[in-house]
């Protein structure tokens, strides 16, 4: 589990400080409250929320585990206790979905987006609709049902006017991923749709033209 957390730790860090320090006798545990060794070495990665995570080895590497300093404060520890809640806690993955013909057909097309609950700056990112529905306390969530089809100028309204409704939510930049025309689609009932249809008519209709030749000559065969 540790390694998901590391994971997000990375992605949010702002500074790492190399070769920190030894581990002492009785100084850090793990994440099952095990005392670490002492004489261990650790590194310390600062996020964006300004939090100080400790993880082993001088610098970060693939092996490297999250430990906790045992000093009677508030610590880093604690807030681990406090996002994780249990040890089996999900972690939600990216993933990225686009209308299908069923969803132009019914006209809207609904995202579903999460972000770190502890950090503001932590990256937005799409999620699926079953991990929209877990109960995943360590990330914020929003749905965002957008207008696909339509008249154009509406659509660009409407979707505007949802996608500001969720950055007061608590999302703050979901503006800068989600445009309101992102996946709009001209259908064959809409004004712009007759518009573009006629005006093609008219292009495409040959122009009539008068006249031709007039009527042949008279005349009789002799008999």
């Amino acid at each position: 589990m540790s390694k998901s957390l590391i994971k997000i730790i990375n992605n949010s860090t702002q500074e790492i400080i190399k070769n920190a320090g030894m581990t002492k006798k009785l100084e850090f545990i793990d994440e099952f409250d095990i005392p670490v060794p002492e004489g261990i070495p650790y590194h310390i990665h600062i996020t964006s929320d300004k939090s100080y995570w400790y993880m082993t080895s001088g610098k970060h590497e693939t092996t490297s585990i999250l430990i906790f300093k045992v000093d009677g404060k508030e610590s880093d520890f604690v807030k681990y206790r406090n996002l994780i809640g249990s040890r089996n806690q999900e972690y939600l993955s990216e993933h990225r979905r686009v209308p299908l013909l069923s969803d132009y057909e019914r006209g809207f097309f609904t995202l579903y987006f999460a972000r770190q609950a502890n950090d503001k700056n932590a990256k937005i990112f799409e999620i699926t609709r079953d991990d929209f529905l877990k109960d995943t306390p360590f990330y914020i969530k929003i749905d965002l049902t957008l207008e696909i089809t339509g008249e154009k100028s509406s659509v660009s309204d409407t979707n505007a006017t949802r996608i500001l409704s969720q950055e007061k939510r608590g999302i703050v930049g979901i503006a800068d991923i989600v445009s309101p025309l992102q996946f709009y689609r001209t259908n064959k009932n809409t004004k712009e749709s007759v518009q573009d249809r006629l005006q093609s008519y008219k292009q495409e209709t040959p122009s009539s033209t008068s006249g031709g030749s007039s009527g042949g000559s008279s005349g009789g065969g002799g008999y």
